[in-house]
C-alpha cells in the first residue's frame, strides 16, 4: 500500500510540472525550410517581441521540455520546438546532432522570423546545444542585413568532441572555440559535466563572447527525469522567469556580422571506449573520505595490499545500473581474496539512493559522494566510470563504460595483479 501511494504521488507531482504555468496551446506545424526538406514543429504562442527556437537533444523531446515551453509561453516567450535529426532522416544520437552543419536550423531561424517579425533565440539541452551554436554560425554566414538572432539559451550542454579513455583529458567540438554569439547557460550543479564547466566557459569566452551563467542547484539536468523529481519542479517557474529577463538582456548586445572561423583538427566522434584499457592518466588514486548509505564514515588513506576497483555510478544512469548484477557477481568470485569494490555514488542524496537501494540488489557497500567533488577529483566526466588499483598502489586499468565484470578474461586479468 505505501509502494501505490508513493507512485500516485509521483504521478500527481509530475502532473503538476507538466500542466503548472500553461501559457500557450501546443499546435503542429510544418516548416518548408528550403526546397527539398520540411520540418515539423511544435509551436507554443506568445504575444511576446520573443521566439525561442529549441533544438531536440540526442534523445528527442520530454514532456518536460514541452512543460518548460509552456511556461516560457506564460513569460511572453513563444517557443518552436523541433527535431532537426529526424527532420533530416538521420539516425537519433548524438553523433548525428554532433555532425550536423548548422544550415538547416539557419533556414528554420529564417523561416520563423518571416512567419512572426519577432527576435529568435536558439535553446537546446545536452548535444543539442551545440548544434545550436552551429545554427547560429550558419545564420551569421549568411550576412543578413536585420540582426533579428539575438543569441543562445543552453541548458546543461555536452561539448566533447568524444570520451576519451579514462584518466586523458577531453577534446570540445570545434564550434566552442568558433562562436562569438551572446549565450545564457543554465548548468545543473549535479551534471557529470559540472567539473569541466569552468574550461568550457573559458573556450566560450575566446572571442569576447558576452556568456552569462546560472547554476542550478540540486539537479543533474532539467528534462532527465520523467515523472520530474521535485527539484526538477521547484527550479522550473524561476528558470522560465529568468529567461524571459535574459533574452532582452542577450538583446542588448550587438551580434556580430561575421562569424568565427571554423577551428580544424578535432576528430568528432560517437561511442565511447568500452574495454578495460590500461590507464595511461597523470593522476594517482586519491584517499577516500566519504560516508556510506548509513551515514558510517569510510577512510582510505591508500589503496597497498590488494587489488581495489573503484566504481563511479549514479541511479539515473541506464549502463550503471546494467552493470551491477555483474559487478554482484565479481564481488561474490573475490571473496575471501585480496580485493576490494569501492562504489561511489555520484551527487545524489541518501534518499535517492536508498530508494534505489530497495528496489535493486546490491551486494557491495555504496558510497556517497554528495557534491560530486569527490568524481572531479579523480577527473570523471562519464558514468559509469572504474578505476582498477594494483597492490603497489597504482591505477593500472580503467574504463568509462558499462562491462561485464565477472567475464573470465577479465577476471584473469585482476588475478595478474595480485601474483
Amino acid at each position: 500500500m505505501r509502494n501505490f501511494f508513493r507512485v500516485v504521488f509521483s504521478l500527481l507531482i509530475g502532473l503538476q510540472f507538466f500542466h503548472a504555468g500553461d501559457g500557450s496551446a501546443q499546435t503542429e506545424i510544418t516548416a518548408p525550410v528550403s526546397e527539398d526538406i520540411e520540418v515539423t514543429v511544435s509551436r507554443f504562442d506568445a504575444n511576446g517581441d520573443y521566439l525561442l527556437l529549441w533544438i531536440a537533444p540526442e534523445y528527442g523531446f520530454r514532456e518536460t521540455h514541452r512543460s518548460m515551453a509552456r511556461r516560457l509561453g506564460a513569460q511572453g516567450i513563444e517557443v518552436w520546438q523541433s527535431d532537426i535529426v529526424e527532420a533530416l532522416f538521420l539516425p537519433q544520437g548524438s553523433g548525428s546532432l554532433k555532425r550536423l552543419d548548422g544550415s538547416t536550423i539557419a533556414d528554420l531561424i529564417e523561416y520563423a522570423h518571416r512567419q512572426t517579425g519577432k527576435k529568435i533565440a536558439l535553446a537546446g539541452d545536452s548535444y543539442a546545444a551545440m548544434a545550436a551554436l552551429l545554427g547560429a554560425r550558419s545564420w551569421q554566414d549568411r550576412k543578413l542585413a536585420d540582426p533579428y538572432l539575438v543569441g543562445a539559451v543552453l541548458f546543461t550542454p555536452y561539448s566533447y568532441a568524444y570520451i576519451p579513455a579514462l584518466g586523458l583529458e577531453p577534446e570540445y567540438m570545434p564550434i566552442v572555440e568558433s562562436t562569438n554569439i551572446p549565450m545564457m547557460i543554465y548548468q545543473a550543479k549535479n551534471s557529470g559535466t559540472t567539473g569541466g564547466f569552468a574550461v568550457l566557459l573559458d573556450k566560450l569566452r575566446l572571442h569576447e563572447s558576452p556568456v552569462y551563467t546560472r547554476i542550478v542547484p540540486g539537479v543533474m539536468s532539467l528534462f532527465y527525469a520523467e515523472p520530474p523529481s521535485r527539484a526538477m519542479i521547484d527550479v522550473a517557474e524561476p528558470i522560465a522567469i529568468d529567461i524571459r529577463r535574459m533574452l532582452a538582456v542577450l538583446a542588448r548586445h550587438q551580434l556580430p556580422d561575421a562569424p568565427v572561423a571554423i577551428v580544424k583538427g578535432t576528430s568528432i566522434r560517437s561511442g565511447i571506449d568500452i574495454y578495460l584499457r590500461e590507464f595511461n592518466g597523470a593522476i594517482p588514486p586519491l584517499a577516500i573520505k566519504l560516508t556510506d548509505i548509513h551515514g558510517a564514515p569510510v577512510v582510505r588513506n591508500d589503496f597497498a595490499g590488494k587489488v581495489t576497483v573503484v566504481n563511479f555510478w549514479a541511479t539515473w544512469c541506464p549502463p550503471c545500473i546494467e552493470e551491477i548484477p555483474s559487478l554482484n557477481r565479481l564481488q561474490r568470485k573475490m571473496k575471501g581474496r585480496p580485493f576490494e569494490l569501492i562504489s561511489i555514488n555520484y551527487a545524489e542524496d541518501r534518499e535517492t539512493v536508498m530508494d534505489f537501494l530497495r528496489r535493486v540488489k546490491v551486494d557491495f557497500p555504496v558510497l556517497l559522494d554528495t557534491d560530486g567533488a569527490y568524481a572531479k577529483a579523480w577527473s570523471v566526466i562519464s558514468y559509469p566510470s572504474s578505476f582498477v588499483i594494483d597492490p603497489q598502489g597504482r591505477i593500472r586499468y580503467g574504463v568509462n563504460a558499462a562491462i561485464e565484470w565477472d567475464d573470465p578474461e577479465l577476471i584473469t586479468k585482476l588475478e595478474s595483479l595480485m601474483r
